[in-house]
């Protein structure tokens, strides 16, 4: 094929997947609008986002904002998937998407993309550790976002709680309860069997997932955050948000729960999508979630749930072990360093809490092993 021949079927081939990306996210822009009027004016705004990002990459063919462009969509089109296979949003998820919309907004029509996954970002001046982006911008929120390439700035519960988590040990009872409160707002309320319960969902896809998916560690740190947030405050609408995280441990797995029986035992599932996947710290944190819980109010059903994940955390050390150390999850290999450390601190907290000596000899050998990498 001739050089001319060839610039020409690029520039075809370019024309026709960029037809097919703008028909796609004007298609999911409409199919939102016809369901979701009130969500009109921050998609128009959305489409002009991913406009203008278009536009900078055509006259200045910086790839970054191709990219900009499509992530700054991402949310726009996956939340019409979720449209057409449900047929409606609930007010929950109304929520989520005009927040997460407003996030994109904001962010790309400042910043390009950071080309950075697992990249937290804030519209707040604050944050309770460091490597935080802090985004100019007019929204108001407590609340972070998560960038990952492709799919830009995501509203993940997980994150979230723990920023709340960190607050409260901090002290900062204010900011935590504020995060709460936000949170509490996209949270998704369901009924089964005359049992009411609450999720934390998540909107975007990682790994082999669908959307939306449930994590664990949200659904247990969540209970006991509200349940902390009620001890302090003495307000009984945190109580009653906790019981529906709580209650949310009664769905069975394959009608949307996140627990299943392990080969050790009761297994909290960070990732509720992969059931064959036991992660090992988000487990734990689901635990801690529930002693709290427990602690508070004293619920027998939130004390089972903590015995039996902890009998399962015992049984699965030895397997979780590789030449001194520690296992991300059952699927993967070694932790990374930050990853390993978070199991030696939460093994300590649960030789704390159970005087079961197999914690205090793991987190001690885990130890061991991080002196023989410096």
């Amino acid at each position: 094929m001739s050089p001319v021949k060839k610039f020409y079927s690029l520039l075809l081939l370019f024309l026709l997947l960029t037809g097919s990306y703008l028909g796609s996210f004007e298609f999911s822009k409409r199919t939102i609008t016809e369901r979701a009027d009130t969500l009109k004016n921050i998609l128009n705004e959305n489409q002009k986002v991913v406009l203008d990002n278009f536009f900078k990459f055509l006259s200045t063919t910086n790839v970054l904002f191709l990219f900009s462009s499509v992530e700054a969509g991402y949310s726009t089109r996956t939340f019409a998937e979720v449209l057409k296979r449900e047929g409606n949003l609930s007010i929950g998820e109304v929520k989520m998407l005009h927040l997460t919309l407003k996030a994109n907004n904001e962010y790309y029509s400042r910043y390009i993309s950071p080309l950075r996954s697992f990249y937290p970002i804030t519209f707040e001046n604050k944050s309770p550790y460091g490597n935080v982006f802090f985004a100019e911008g007019g929204l108001n929120t407590s609340l972070p976002f998560v960038h990952y390439n492709f799919r830009g700035l995501v509203l993940y519960p997980v994150s979230a709680l723990h920023w709340a988590d960190l607050y409260f040990k901090n002290g900062n009872i204010e900011e935590a309860l504020k995060i709460l409160d936000e949170l509490e707002g996209v949270m998704i309320l369901r009924k089964k069997d005359k049992i009411e319960y609450a999720l934390f969902l998540n909107y975007f896809h990682f790994e082999n997932s669908s959307v939306p998916w449930v994590s664990g560690y949200a659904q247990g740190l969540g209970a006991g955050l509200y349940a902390k947030a009620y001890q302090i405050t003495n307000n009984k609408t945190y109580l009653k948000t906790a019981k529906l995280f709580l209650n949310s441990f009664k769905i069975p797995y394959k009608e949307g729960g996140f627990v299943v029986n392990s080969p050790y035992g009761l297994w909290i599932l960070e990732y509720g999508y992969n059931p064959n996947e036991l992660v090992l710290n988000g487990h734990i944190i689901a635990l801690q979630g529930l002693y709290y819980y427990w602690e508070i109010t004293k619920d027998p059903y939130a004390k089972e749930l903590f015995d039996n994940g902890t009998v399962s955390v015992a049984k699965a050390l030895p397997y979780f072990d590789k030449e001194g150390w520690s296992l991300y999850s059952n699927i993967h290999g070694k932790a990374m360093r930050k990853y390993h450390e978070l199991h030696i601190q939460l093994l300590e907290w649960l030789y704390e809490k159970t005087e079961n000596e197999i914690f205090k000899e793991y987190a001690e050998k885990w130890k061991r092993s991080l002196k023989d990498v410096r």
